[in-house]
């Protein structure tokens, strides 16, 4: 096998990054559990030995991963990255990942991979508090009125509770990036009184296949929504208007 032509040489690793690295791998790994009191400033300098200021920075390059937080006057402890911080790490890589239509396609395809599968396992397996949260969501659709926020928030929030009904926090975890970063896309569509009375009327579908236990109908009441949107919003993007209906 061949090498590429160009090699670009490998970045070196700042002391602040190397230090926040090995305080991470001891976190995710359980080595340090949550809730850890990490030892001060001073006593890490002088275990990793290095100065105090690069051990400031490479406790604020864990704080920003969402990995730990101080406490004024009591110290730092280990906290795990919550589903915001990794909603935030993907969609930062998603917006610049590739071009803005290619993205659209790309978080598409993924979201019918995983929603799915969310729409059948919550059919299966919702609870009645599940289908309560998600019934909840829904009506904010219904009554949202002129109200982009509440629509947009309702509509990605509806997804994101599919996929905590379905009992598999895998799932939850990776869709909610995915609907975060075509939140504006949502919002723009929302100016179509017919786009917003079909995505209605298909999240709608979804809930009465989920309430009434049909994981095959909520698994293709989803697939059609998911179609659906997608074209909408492509068309919202290119300027495009799509025929009324859906």
């Amino acid at each position: 096998m061949q090498p590429p032509t160009t090699i670009q040489p490998l970045p070196r690793l700042s002391l602040f990054e190397a230090l926040g690295d090995q305080i991470e791998e001891w976190i995710l790994s359980g080595e340090l559990e949550a809730g850890a009191k990490l030892p001060s400033e001073d006593a890490l300098g002088r275990q990793f030995g290095v100065s105090r200021p690069v051990v400031r920075e490479a406790l604020a390059q864990l704080r920003e991963r969402g990995l730990v937080e101080t406490v004024s006057g009591s110290g730092t402890f280990v906290k795990h990255p919550d589903a915001d911080h990794l909603t935030e790490a993907v969609v930062r890589h998603l917006r610049v990942a590739a071009g803005e239509m290619e993205s659209i396609a790309k978080v598409y395809e993924a979201r019918l991979a995983i929603e799915s599968t969310t729409a059948r396992l919550a059919a299966e397996r919702r609870t009645e508090h599940d289908l309560e949260h998600v019934a909840s969501l829904l009506e904010a659709m219904r009554t949202a009125g002129r109200d982009i926020e509440r629509w947009t928030s309702s509509d990605l929030g509806f997804h994101v509770a599919v996929a905590r009904a379905s009992h598999n926090p895998f799932l939850s975890t990776l869709l909610a990036p995915l609907v975060k970063v075509i939140e504006h896309g949502i919002a723009a569509s929302f100016r179509s009184r017919k786009a917003v009375q079909a995505g209605l009327g298909a999240h709608e579908r979804i809930f009465e296949r989920i309430e009434a236990q049909d994981a095959g109908g909520a698994e293709q009441a989803m697939r059609e929504h998911l179609g659906d949107s997608q074209q909408r919003l492509a068309a919202v993007r290119t300027g495009q208007r799509r025929p009324a209906g859906r």
